[in-house]
Formats: structure tokens, C-alpha cells, sequence
């Protein structure tokens, strides 16, 4: 069936996570469609940055600084954008940190921490703003990952916290698709950003170093552009590189070969 793209000009355009990597590039990928955005995050420094890149380029924009882990918080940043911007025509939950670190050895309280940014930033964001996409019929999307929907050893916390989202905004779709809301699940493979970088260590100090990935790597642009055209037509889910799409088809149809390959690439948590 052919969908009709949705237009962004002039629309109201949420993005967390926003001063860096992949927020980042969508911030600049919508704002070059004519959408108003908004950046929320953490990171002042890095909204500085990013607000100057998006005022270059002739974009209405605002920057917020926002801990996506704060309810309230999010509830106030929320209404801050309402107030200042309209009602939000998008919200893409893209806020998120990972670890590398086994589940016998990890303190619990990083397991949370990465939990309450990937699952609970994302329903705290949602639960503010479904009110106001209601209105517009806009989109709700969630930044999820290949360990949303099959295992990745060394990640059982972030594993946990992606597929809570995608069983958080599978189910939320059946709620509001009545209402003409959409929900895009954007299963991403390795991309280009600080994440892996930032990857938290057992006892939540960041490891400052990259690991071994298989497969390619995207690039946030070009990311961006494929995020910004799945929410263009309406898609409900998204696999987003080679990696995701291979790693989806072979988990779903042979999970024991999924986990032996996943297992051999991924051998250097066993060390950590």
C-alpha cells in the first residue's frame, strides 16, 4: 500500500540525547526539512554547540538541558517546549548508555543506571508528550538496538533496557494508532557515535575505549537520513544497517547459530 511521506515543515520535533552522535545528526536532519526542534540533554556544553550549528543553518531550534532520568524534569522540559514551541509532532527517544561487563561481575546499580536512561528516560519523555502528539497525530520512536531483540553477551543490562522499550512501544502502538499516533522501533546496528566509547565498566566508571564490532558501521548522517525517512513514511519498524537486518533473520530462524556467531564475535567480555 502506498503511504503518503508526512511533511515536517514548521512541525514540532523532540529529540533526546541531542548533543552528540546520533541526536545529534537527526537534530540537523530535521531541521533541514524545516522542522522546529528541540534538543534535550544532559551535556549543556554539547547543546551549545549543537544550538550553533542549528542557528548556522537558519533552523528554529531550542536546546534544553534535560536528565532524562528526573520525571520531573522531564515532565517541566516538557512543558517547556509546549509552551514555547507547540505541540510536539515527534518524538524520537534516542537517550542512551550501554556497558560491557558480565552479569556476575556488574555492580546492580550500573545495571539501573542503564536501564533507567534507555527504558525509563524513554517512558518518562513518552508519558509527558503523548498527550500533545495525540493532537497533532505525530509519531512516537524509540531508539532501540540489536540487543532489543536477540542477545548480546556482555550487555545484560542494556539488552534489558531495549527490549523493555520495544515491548513498551509495541504495546503503546496498539493504545494510540486509533488516535492516528504512529510508533517507529529503530533496531540499529554499530553506529559511529560516543556510545561504545562511553561504554560503562562493572563498577560504572566509563572504559574510555572502543570494542571490536561486527559488521559495518554507519555513520550518524547517514543513520539520521534512514531514521528521518522510516518517520517520513510511516514505518512501524526499522532495521537499520546490514548487521541488524542479518543478525534479525538469523536470530528468528536458527537462535542457536545466532548465539554461537554472537558469542565468537564477543569473546573480549569474557576478559574484561
Amino acid at each position: 500500500m502506498f503511504k503518503m511521506a508526512r511533511e515536517f515543515n514548521d512541525k514540532v520535533v523532540v529529540i533526546t540525547g541531542a548533543a552528540s552522535g546520533l541526536g545529534y545528526a537527526l537534530c540537523k536532519r530535521f531541521a533541514q526539512a524545516g522542522a522546529i526542534v528541540a534538543g534535550l540533554d544532559k551535556d549543556a556544553k554539547g547543546l551549545e554547540i549543537l544550538a550553533d550549528e542549528l542557528s548556522a543553518m537558519g533552523a528554529s531550534a531550542h536546546t534544553f538541558v534535560c536528565d532524562v532520568t528526573d520525571e520531573a524534569v522531564v515532565n517541566d522540559t516538557i512543558s517547556q517546549v509546549i509552551d514555547k514551541m507547540g505541540d510536539i509532532y515527534v518524538l524520537i527517544n534516542n537517550a542512551g548508555v550501554s556497558h560491557v561487563s558480565l552479569f556476575q561481575k556488574i555492580r546492580v546499580s550500573v545495571l539501573k543506571k542503564v536501564i533507567d536512561i534507555s527504558l525509563f528516560g524513554t517512558i518518562y519523555c513518552t508519558k509527558a508528550a503523548i498527550d500533545s502528539i495525540i493532537k497533532t497525530q505525530g509519531t512516537v520512536v524509540g531508539i532501540a538496538s540489536v540487543a532489543g531483540y536477540a542477545p548480546l553477551a556482555g550487555r545484560t543490562g542494556y539488552a534489558a533496557a531495549k527490549h523493555g522499550m520495544a515491548g513498551f512501544l509495541n504495546t503503546l502502538r496498539t493504545e494510540v494508532d486509533r488516535s492516528g499516533v504512529k510508533v517507529l522501533l529503530v533496531f540499529a546496528t554499530y553506529i559511529k557515535t560516543n556510545l561504545a566509547k562511553n561504554n560503562l565498566s562493572a563498577d560504572g566508571t566509563p572504559m574510555n575505549k572502543e570494542r571490536p564490532t561486527s559488521g559495518n558501521v554507519l555513520m550518524p548522517d547517514d543513520a539520521a537520513d534512514s531514521i528521518f525517512k522510516a518517520v517520513a513514511q510511516e514505518e512501524r519498524q526499522l532495521l537499520l544497517g546490514e548487521t541488524a537486518q542479518a543478525s534479525w533473520d538469523l536470530y528468528y530462524s536458527d537462535p542457536a547459530a545466532y548465539e554461537e556467531i554472537m558469542l565468537s564475535l564477543n569473546q573480549f567480555v569474557f576478559e574484561e
